[in-house]
């Protein structure tokens, strides 16, 4: 799933090396197109949109339960209401990105939004994991 948009959004960082604007939008030319077909490209949207609900709806309602029920509230718990803050971060500004470029077949917000992209997943992944 992931490699169709990363082969999307890394078309303009190559663009940029080419030099004169080719298949950049930014600098004047075209937009570079997923290699995947456009049946390829509905499959990884449908399951980039069901991550991206799933994951919202799940991490929402962890974060809700821990914050209902003091209970829950553990040092062990907080570790896991970390992850799921990043989670929930990753699907509001991260999938979203994927989702429409899978659906369209080719990257929309130009260069700087593939740096965002790729700075707002690594970022969000790495507090994911504090420890890696």
């Amino acid at each position: 799933m992931l490699l169709s948009n990363v082969s999307i959004c890394s078309g303009f960082n190559s663009a940029l090396h080419a030099g004169a604007g080719e298949g950049h939008p930014d600098l004047g030319g075209g937009s570079r197109r997923s290699t995947l077909t456009p049946t390829g490209n509905l499959v990884v949207a449908v399951c980039l949109g069901f991550i991206g609900t799933f994951g919202l709806v799940n991490n929402l309602l962890v974060l809700v339960l821990y914050c209902r029920y003091k209970i829950l509230r553990s040092p062990i718990n907080l570790l896991l209401i970390n992850i799921s803050v990043s989670d929930l971060l990753v699907c509001l500004l991260g999938t979203p990105f994927s989702f429409a470029a899978s659906t369209q077949g080719r990257w929309l917000i130009g260069a700087k939004g593939c740096v965002w992209y790729g700075f707002a997943n690594s970022l969000f992944g790495k507090l994911r994991s504090p420890f890696a």
